[in-house]
């Protein structure tokens, strides 16, 4: 494989994400912040939804599905608490929150499953004017068999993709499965354009679809 080729080279999505373990947010770590941040609420009865429904093409083994989430975070800073109400007068970090949902096994390549939109509630959390909630992207996670030392091959739609009914497809370098050696838990977020790859060398990735509808309300 030509070395020039980065398939690990997309970063539009924060590390946290890319970390995920389907997480709560977690307060401050500094001893000296003493006030209590607000619990920020799951929407109970979501209206939003939309199917996503996944396909691997030419896999080079079986996969484990080990994250279907979507993130979503607040997108008014204004309703944060200012510097002066933070420890050693920081910015406010901004809100995020991951919310799991099911992504069954059509068949061997193939899967689906629901999200929604509206997941968070949109509320005055800090006294400040209402926080509102957006859902940044839908993401799924691949492992071998699950395994923590297994390559991550991570796939995603950004909000932008989904409220359009757009699709796209991931490009894996199949060298990297199951896993890499001597790096545990790899995070692979592969390549979205398959012009990169030197024709001569496709046949040595594996790819994800992603395609997400709309259901009606």
């Amino acid at each position: 494989m030509s070395a020039h080729i980065n398939t690990g080279s997309r970063s539009r999505w924060s590390p946290m994400f890319l970390g995920i373990a389907l997480f709560t947010l977690t307060a401050c770590s500094d001893a000296v912040h003493t006030k209590q941040r607000p619990q920020y609420r799951e929407n109970p009865n979501p209206v939003q939804a939309y199917r996503l429904r996944m396909r691997i093409h030419d896999a080079p083994g079986p996969f484990k599905v080990t994250v279907s989430a979507t993130q979503h975070d607040v997108v008014v800073p204004e309703c944060l608490p200012p510097p002066k109400e933070n420890a050693g007068g920081r910015l406010s970090p901004t809100p995020t929150r991951d919310i799991p949902f099911q992504l069954d096994e059509v068949s061997g390549a193939e899967y689906t499953g629901v999200f929604h939109a509206d997941g968070m509630i949109d509320e005055d959390y800090h006294g400040r004017g209402t926080c509102r909630w957006e859902m940044v992207q839908v993401q799924v996670q691949l492992r071998a068999t699950g395994a923590e030392q297994e390559t991550r091959f991570i796939a995603s739609l950004d909000r932008g993709q989904v409220e359009r009914g757009e699709g796209n497809r991931t490009y894996f370098w199949k060298a990297r499965y199951p896993r890499v050696d001597d790096f545990d838990d790899f995070p692979d977020l592969g390549e979205s354009d398959v012009d990169v790859i030197p024709e001569g060398s496709r046949a040595e990735f594996f790819s994800v679809s992603l395609q997400a509808e709309a259901l009606a309300k």
